[in-house]
This record gives structure tokens, sequence and C-alpha cells, in this order.
């Protein structure tokens, strides 16, 4: 009888044990499996709304060239060419001439910033840069914040829209109007913001100044070929301006003595 009884209390235990096991075994991997889902969801979702440190940068780059009057002309129509083949464009042009006569090209160009340091090296090929100074500026944090603050003002504008919905006095719905009207124009400012931002990291500007005469400088003997050509210019510019003024003077001077002989 006792040997009977220890077998049974024996099996009750047994089995006792192998329930336990098996309820720990088919638990403890099941919240782990889920736990693991749900955080490499939130990573995927934390990936589709941010952006890298790098993604949008403004980039810009200042620089001026010396060339001959001979190659002026030429090396402008280059460039200009050059803008063409990389998909790019001239957004301002000046053209000034200094005290010595000689002519000063400048112009902004505007290409896809993927192209830029290539275009760059394809410029300085054309002519050698004589300076240069390029500025980046990351504007990624911009973004985040702007795209941060339409997320918030589109949630708050859903919201408000399913109120104006419920709202059963045409008081609480004007109310309600008058909010999402300036929900609305924030709106519109961020979202401009951020095609500001796209636009001008789609594209890089290069601010070139091309200028004539390398190498004139006050012991030159060009500086003294420009300067007698200007004085000659000046000299013949006061002679016709006198004769125009003076031989109609004259001609009525000898018309009236004329008339006076007679």
């Amino acid at each position: 009888m006792k040997r009977l009884l220890f077998l049974s209390l024996l099996m009750v235990f047994v089995i006792s044990c192998s329930t336990s096991l098996d309820s720990s075994i088919s638990t403890e991997p099941f919240y782990g499996e889920v736990f693991e889902e749900s955080a490499m969801v939130r990573s995927d979702i934390a990936m589709e709304n941010s952006y890298a440190q790098g993604d949008y940068i403004i980039k810009n780059a200042y620089a001026s060239t010396d060339v001959t009057s001979s190659n002026f002309d030429t090396t402008i129509d280059e460039v200009k060419n050059l803008s063409k083949q990389y998909s790019g464009n001239i957004s301002n042009t000046y053209l000034s001439t200094n005290y010595q006569g000689l002519k000063s090209y400048s112009m902004t160009i505007n290409v896809p910033s993927e192209e830029f340091e290539n275009f760059l090296e394809d410029v300085e090929e054309v002519s050698k840069f004589k300076s240069i100074n390029i500025n980046s500026n990351d504007v990624t944090t911009q973004v985040l914040d702007i795209d941060s603050r339409l997320k918030s003002l589109i949630e708050e504008k859903i919201a408000l829209e399913k109120i104006k919905e419920e709202a059963t006095s045409t008081s609480d719905k004007l109310q309600v109007q008058s909010q999402l009207r300036y929900i609305n124009q924030d709106i519109e400012i961020f979202q401009n913001q951020k095609e500001y931002y796209e636009n001008a990291t789609s594209y890089s500007t290069l601010s070139l100044d091309i200028r004539e005469g390398s190498g004139v400088t006050l012991f030159s003997w060009n500086y003294y070929v420009q300067r007698a050509l200007m004085w000659v210019e000046g000299i013949v510019g006061i002679s016709v301006s006198l004769s125009i003024i003076v031989i109609p003077i004259i001609l009525l001077f000898f018309l009236i003595k004329k008339i006076r002989k007679k």
C-alpha cells in the first residue's frame, strides 16, 4: 500500500513538472519574438521620418579668373556652354569697365549639386582660377524641424476637422473654422520653407568673375598704352564737342558781319 501511494505521488510530481516546463517553454520565446518585431517596426518608422546628417547641403562657390583681352569673349562663351552641358542655368550677368578700359564679366551659374565638383574642374580647365572660395551649409537639422512642425500641424488640423464635423452649433463651427484658417496658413509657410531648402540643395551656385587684361600693372607697358589711348579718346571727344559749339558761333558771327556791311 505504501509502495502504491509512493508511486502515485511520484507520477503526480512528474506530470506537474512536465506541465510547468511546457508552459515556460511556450511563453517566454513568444513574448521575446513579439518584442523584437515591434522594435524593428519602430526602427523602420523612424528611418522613414528622418534624414542623415548631410542629406541637405547648400553649396556656393565664389571664384575669379584673369584672361587676356584676346581670350575674354572666348572664355565667357566656353563657360556658358559648360553650364548648358551640365544642365545648368545662368541667373545673373553683369559687364563693367574699369578706369583703364579693361572689362570684367560677372555671372551666377546654377548647376545640379551632384555635378558641382566636376563642373568646377571643367571651368578651371577653361581658365585657371585666380581665387576660389567654396561654402557648404548643412541645413538637414532645419528640414527635420520643419517636418516635425508640419506633422504636428497636420495632426492638429485633422483633429479640428473632426471636431467641426461633430459640432452642433454654428458658433462652435465658426470658432473651429477660424482656428483651421490659422493652421492652414502655418502649414503653407512651412511647406514653402521646405520647398526653398529642397530647391537650394538640389542646385549649387558658382559666382564667377572673368577679368580682362591679366598682368596689367603700373610698371607694365600695357598700362601706358591703355592710358595713352584713353587720353587720345578724351582729346578727340573734347575737340568734337567744341567744334559742334564753336563752328555755328563763328558762322553766325560772319553772317551778322556781312549783313551789317550791306
